[in-house]
């Protein structure tokens, strides 16, 4: 969450899902705000008075504290994903979330998440680190963010991202009771080949 064969790839690779809230160094997220809960449909004024546009929802204000949570549970994953504690690493996550790596596989469940990293931790991502070159976060409302990363899992000396390693992942964190915990994590490889196949302008006509 090095590869240069094909079939160990994907292996380690598979194991970059685990990417979740793990990061390296503090990342600055670039925070956007949305809007509060819309009126209910239909709400209408009195009859005896004219029916007016509804006040415009609130924005959700900027959540120092939480993303200091975020902050926490990122180093404190690192460090776990350092020592290839794998118990420690899905921690964070909802009893029941769901993980998605980039070979499809589905882990279901913090138990099951601590499991598959703690049998990957002894095998393909033995002795490796992760890094995080962006991140985004977004809050959805006052209990719910999403938080899009980009980064990569390093082998041995390794101090940047090599073009087959890099992925961006989506992660979406809830609150309850006070306490952030990932609820869902997908990870998608950003693919050269793919690039070159579906460019993201279309080719010219004619």
């Amino acid at each position: 969450m090095g590869l240069h064969r094909h079939g160990r790839a994907s292996l380690r690779l598979a194991l970059a899902a685990a990417l979740g809230f793990a990061s390296t160094g503090a990342a600055s997220p670039a925070t956007t705000s949305s809007s509060g809960p819309a009126s209910p449909s239909g709400a209408v004024a009195a009859a005896s008075g004219p029916v007016q546009a509804p006040a415009p929802a609130a924005a959700v204000p900027f959540h120092t504290a939480d993303l200091a949570a975020f902050a926490r549970i990122r180093r404190a994953q690192e460090d776990a994903w350092a020592r290839g504690d794998g118990r420690a690493y899905a921690a964070p996550y909802a009893p029941d979330a769901d993980l998605i790596n980039i070979l499809g596989e589905n882990l279901h469940g913090r138990q099951g998440i601590a499991v598959a990293l703690q049998r990957y931790f002894q095998g393909a991502l033995r002795h490796t680190r992760v890094l995080v070159n962006q991140e985004r976060v977004r809050f959805v409302s006052p209990a719910m963010a999403v938080i899009i990363r980009q980064g990569c899992v390093l082998y041995g000396a390794e101090k940047a991202c090599r073009p087959d390693t890099l992925s961006i992942n989506t992660s979406v964190a809830v609150k309850q009771a006070g306490r952030w915990q990932i609820t869902s994590f997908q990870n998608t490889l950003v693919s050269p080949a793919a690039r070159e196949r579906f460019p993201a302008k279309p080719p010219p006509s004619g």
